[in-house]
């Protein structure tokens, strides 16, 4: 009776876990301390149940991957990193503990998780339903329309406005992220995602033709009217992508951009705020275009100047003081999380930036430009060995799985390095990494074969 109860709860307990998993996104939105929970618990329970049982099929999962080796490798590489900087730092407070080791202590979570998700599947014999995948283009439709609707009314239908430093943020959205201002980041995330969902949803083919061009004009306008100029450019870029893997979509595909521009652009001679945002404001910022808000006081410092330079962008300045950082600290870096810290020394006043007064931030806004200032060159070229073994990985799978190209797309977003991006290393970009790991991971193992057809 006791070991019948024992698997019911284990299966219970698995069934929840692996059920959650397609409510990461949703869950999302609350922030990431959902999620993260979801991640961990499930990561902790695999491991307990893999030891009660004394069964090695987990650990044969882990050491049989490389890229999880890796995954664990760049992980333990952290943790080192950590304490080294964290001794050379010679202030050994709790706070500048804390500071150190928040993100690298339990770093390999995020690598577990996809082996915890195959592991516990297998063992409870898990198998996936349309409805999960329902439930997550559900939460994706949902965040479009309630974006929409915050759009043309000014708040969405929870009543959230947009805030952005306690004052009203013209020219953004939130939608139902409250104060946050990252919904066209989570779409941008999720968009390939969504579309590889639709591909597993959608049996007829003539609906399928007409479903997801449909899906790329709506998806691709919302994430404009958001005014989040990075999700914007790299969902087009995306677009690109798919564009160019998928032949059968091109024409339609071609269609639905055009279409998109067109109501884009209206949007723009309607919204003048949201035109300067997401096209005057990128130009400057890109170096090509002197056409700024010359009123903003920090602007004013750059207002004679003849030529503009991306370096005499604030971007610029967080780049250069990034690389300045790194070139003082070659091989490991200052640590994670201290960017915000190092970047206020004196000694980095004298850079080539005009904009060099505002160069603090607490990341350098670009993936590349962390990796080499926190964890220095030789976490920098740990990472690239991790990212070559996922693509390793993802063109072994493409041999007998086609669909993969859509998780390959949102990999190339997520690795691209000529744009600007949130830090690499906080939980929500950990979050949404873990979660694509994991559906690769899942078509690795055929888990959606069901649906193909």
């Amino acid at each position: 009776m006791k070991q019948i109860t024992k698997i019911n709860f284990q299966t219970r307990v698995a069934y929840l876990l692996l059920s959650l998993f397609f409510l990461i996104p949703a869950f999302t939105i609350l922030g990431p301390f959902f999620p993260d929970l979801i991640i961990s618990v499930t990561v902790i329970f695999s491991l307990i149940v893999s030891l009660y049982d004394r069964d090695q099929k987990l650990l044969n999962l882990i050491i049989k991957d490389k890229f999880i080796i890796i995954f664990l490798l760049f992980s333990f590489y952290l943790l080192v990193n950590s304490f080294i900087n964290y001794f050379d730092n010679a202030v050994y407070s709790y706070q500048n503990f804390k500071s150190y080791f928040s993100r690298s202590l339990f770093f390999f979570r995020f690598g577990i998780y996809p082996i915890s998700i195959i592991y516990l599947a297998n063992k409870f014999n898990f198998s996936i339903s349309k409805k999960y995948l329902i439930i997550f283009l559900i939460t994706i439709f949902f965040i479009i329309f309630d974006l929409i609707f915050q759009y043309f009314n000014g708040k969405d239908i929870f009543g959230f406005v947009p805030i952005e430093r306690g004052v009203l943020a013209i020219g953004r959205l939130s939608g139902p992220f409250n104060d946050e201002l990252i919904p066209g980041g989570f779409l941008m995330r999720y968009f390939f995602i969504s579309m590889l969902f639709l591909f597993f949803t959608i049996n007829n083919k003539n609906s399928l033709s007409f479903a997801i061009p449909l899906f790329i004009l709506i998806t691709l306008m919302t994430i404009f009217i958001t005014g989040e100029r990075s999700a914007a450019i790299l969902t087009v870029f995306g677009i690109f992508l798919f564009f160019l893997l998928y032949p059968e979509f091109r024409i339609k595909i071609i269609f639905s951009f055009l279409i998109c521009m067109g109501l884009v652009a209206l949007f723009f001679l309607n919204n003048p705020v949201l035109k300067k945002r997401m096209v005057d404001d990128t130009l400057f910022q890109m170096g090509v275009s002197n056409n700024f808000n010359k009123e903003k006081p920090i602007h004013k410092q750059i207002i004679n100047i003849t030529k503009i330079k991306f370096l005499d962008s604030h971007y610029g300045a967080h780049w250069e003081t990034s690389y300045r950082i790194w070139s003082d600290n070659k091989f490991f870096g200052i640590g994670l999380k201290q960017f915000r810290i190092e970047c206020a020394n004196k000694k980095y006043d004298d850079l080539k930036s005009k904009l060099r007064v505002i160069r603090c931030a607490t990341h350098p806004h670009n993936t590349y430009f962390e990796l080499l200032s926190e964890i220095g060159l030789i976490g920098f070229l740990l990472f690239l060995m991790l990212i070559f073994a996922l693509f390793r990985k993802i063109f072994f799978i493409i041999n007998s799985h086609e669909f993969i190209k859509l998780p390959l797309i949102s990999v190339i977003l997520i690795v691209w390095p000529l744009i600007t991006t949130g830090s690499f290393f906080t939980n929500m970009t950990q979050i949404h990494f873990s979660f694509i790991l994991t559906i690769i991971f899942m078509m690795e193992k055929n888990f959606f074969r069901k649906f193909e057809s």
